[in-house]
């Protein structure tokens, strides 16, 4: 069972407690806004874990307020799949299977192509500013040894693309495909070569994006989450090959 008034410390030595994520967002948001954003984020993070139970009187007690707030909170959470019921009516944080793993990255294939044709077409100096920093860092990173730090800035950077798209409804869809990416286990950095790989992928979307073209962007961010893709897979057993085959098998393609 969740228990949210526990601390525990990140890397930079900041509590990641529900508690101090809810005053966070309480800052600036509501308080059903506040406590989805404080549960999302530690179940993102991993804080929260899978199977772990979410029950309202606990987060309540814990954030001083009313359950109303947390009701809604997770009904929202349930509806983005978030949480899940159980057959006795509990809510749980749920699990990531590798079919949802592998939907997210047919989706984000998708979405990161249209981001970057988008950027190239929308972004601002500032913006492209922005992409160089993240992408000197992430060389930095790498060069470090740093690999969560690499993979944490290869988020930044897509992020930072999709938010040159200047289009709110892809960044809201890439958010919610990222949120779901990031409760999966390792990252696909940890395999030989595949960090510096997509540095350089990384570079020549940049280099289209400045170009301001459009087409061979979105392109090669299509290509890049493919490759992505394929690295992820390389990582699982053979649960996800096995998938692959069945679905072929149902689409009369094997």
């Amino acid at each position: 069972m969740v228990t949210p008034t526990n601390e525990q410390d990140d890397p930079g030595g900041e509590t990641t407690s529900l508690a101090a994520r809810w005053k966070v967002h309480r800052s600036s948001a509501n308080a059903s806004e506040a406590v989805y954003l404080a549960l999302r984020d530690a179940i993102t993070a991993g804080t929260i874990k899978p199977g772990e139970h979410l029950g309202e009187p606990g987060i309540a007690e814990a954030l001083g307020i009313s359950r109303t707030p947390i009701r809604e909170a997770l009904l929202r959470l349930e509806t983005e799949r978030f949480v899940e019921r159980t057959a006795g009516r509990r809510l749980v944080v749920a699990e990531v299977s590798p079919e949802e793993v592998l939907d997210v990255y047919a989706v984000r294939e998708v979405l990161n192509g249209l981001a970057a044709r988008l950027a190239a077409e929308n972004a601002s100096t500032t913006d492209v500013i922005r992409l160089r920093r993240l992408h000197r860092e992430m060389k930095w990173a790498l060069d470090d040894g740093d690999i969560a730090r690499t993979a944490s800035l290869n988020f930044e950077f897509h992020d930072a693309v999709c938010a040159a798209s200047r289009n709110a409804f892809l960044v809201e869809m890439l958010r919610v495909a990222h949120d779901t990416h990031h409760r999966y286990p390792g990252s696909t950095f940890s395999l030989p070569d595949r960090a510096a790989g997509s540095i350089e992928e990384h570079e020549e979307i940049l280099q289209a994006i400045e170009a301001r073209d459009g087409q061979r962007a979105g392109e090669l961010a299509q290509r890049h989450t493919a490759k992505a893709r394929q690295a992820r897979i390389a990582m699982l057993d053979g649960t996800v090959e096995e998938l692959q085959r069945n679905r072929r098998a149902e689409e009369g393609t094997e």
